[in-house]
């Protein structure tokens, strides 16, 4: 009798855990929405080129045509299951991948530099040579040069869209050493 009650536990226990697993299982549905923010933050936050982005768009395309291909064969089996999710994993791992390759590790982001301009501006209103209205004018240039890069992250920052940035960001430099040096606001 004792033999037939633990079968009857083993039996009850795998009934129990079956539905479990099965629900902890994502559907492709919510990895897809899960990895295309993942993509889109990266476009956005120029961290994934266009290039990168519609290369890993297309890797997940393929996940979906095989899952598709195998739930036509009767539905999911534990393998194809097991299958989909490596694949799943691994496209993870990719994303995580491009967007820290330090594809662009020589452009200095938006904020590095703003930090840089701003100290440069600071020290000319320290040292006297940059008057608050020159500093309030280099610093609106920047804010304009600010939108101009939100507006390009937008759709993905494109190597065209970077050298314009840079162009942009090193006349903007250009023009707060030439103001520093132009001597028509030094105190005194």
């Amino acid at each position: 009798m004792s033999k037939f009650l633990a079968m009857a536990v083993a039996a009850s226990a795998l009934m129990i855990a079956a539905p479990a697993s099965a629900q902890s299982w994502q559907n492709i549905n919510e990895r897809q929405a899960r990895l295309d923010q993942r993509i889109d933050r990266g476009v956005q936050n120029g961290s994934l080129t266009r290039r990168e982005a519609a290369q890993l768009r297309a890797e997940f395309q393929e996940i979906v045509r095989i899952e598709r291909a195998y739930r036509m064969s009767n539905g999911l089996s534990s393998w194809e299951r097991q299958d989909l999710d490596r694949r799943f994993d691994a496209l993870s791992a990719r994303i995580r991948w491009d967007r820290h390759d330090n594809q662009d590790r020589d452009w200095q982001n938006i904020n590095q530099r703003q930090r840089e301009l701003d100290r440069r501006i600071d020290a000319g209103l320290r040292d006297g040579s940059l008057s608050r209205v020159e500093a309030h004018r280099l610093r609106a240039e920047f804010q304009n040069i600010a939108r101009i890069e939100q507006e390009y992250r937008r759709n993905g920052l494109s190597q065209g869209e970077r050298r314009d940035l840079d162009r942009r960001f090193d006349r903007l430099s250009y023009r707060i050493e030439a103001e520093r040096r132009d001597r028509d606001n030094r105190y005194g």
